[in-house]
């Protein structure tokens, strides 16, 4: 497994790569988004104590967190999945800004980490605003998210293709996946299955670049760095 990306322009390749704030940026980096697979923990939990049963198939995810139940619809562990979605939200913009050293400096940088932010606190608004306090304001709440995650993974998937290909193709994948949910969710088809076709593929991504990064990193600290043979011919 190896990191997000080694561009010949980005903060690892100079003369600071090898200290130790840029490693241990980079290891909380990728542990915190490997800390999102907890998130499917999360909603698998409070789905199952549901006094009614949740259907993945027609219910939503936003149905989860309601603080209020209804004879059709009742999330007795709502503060769960709530404070899932805000520290979903939080993981979000705290890896990014940990990774953004991987990706190429300027305008290409900060795009992806102010993406990224408003990603997350969009994302955070989903248990801020749920859905049975109004309908409006939640969709005002998600709509951030639901639009930027499409377009941060595509950008991923442009600016890497030369870097770093598999992290580039891995993205791609992940925004068709998004993308077709939400053609899927908008003409009304088994919304609960194309919602979280539209939400599911960047959680994923940052998951798998998470441990990735984290496991490459933890590699690279337990195998010492040896040093290079002298030959006969520097010897004397």
């Amino acid at each position: 497994m190896t990191p997000l990306i080694h561009p010949a322009d980005s903060a690892t390749s100079r003369s600071d790569a090898p200290g130790r704030p840029h490693l241990l940026r980079h290891a909380a980096a990728g542990l915190a988004w490997t800390l999102i697979f907890a998130y499917l923990l999360a909603e698998l939990v409070t789905a199952t104590a549901w006094p009614t049963a949740y259907s993945f198939r027609h219910d939503t995810i936003s149905d989860l967190g309601v603080t209020t139940c209804t004879p059709n619809m009742c999330s007795p562990l709502h503060v769960v999945m709530n404070a899932a979605f805000v520290a979903l939200g939080l993981i979000t913009i705290v890896g990014a800004i940990g990774f953004r050293d991987y990706i190429p400096h300027g305008r290409r940088q900060w795009s992806i980490v102010a993406l990224a932010v408003i990603i997350g606190l969009s994302t955070a608004a989903t248990a801020v605003f749920p859905s049975n306090d109004g309908a409006v304001v939640h969709f005002l709440a998600v709509l951030p998210a639901f639009v930027s995650r499409h377009i941060v993974l595509i950008l991923l998937a442009v600016w890497l293709w030369k870097q770093r290909r598999l992290v580039a193709v891995w993205s791609a994948l992940c925004a068709a996946t998004g993308i077709t949910g939400a053609v899927l969710l908008a003409i009304g088809l088994q919304v609960g299955i194309t919602e979280r076709l539209v939400f599911y593929p960047l959680p994923a991504w940052m998951a798998v670049i998470g441990a990735a990064s984290a496991l490459t990193l933890l590699r690279a600290a337990l195998i010492p760095v040896r040093a290079p043979r002298l030959s006969r011919r520097n010897v004397r």
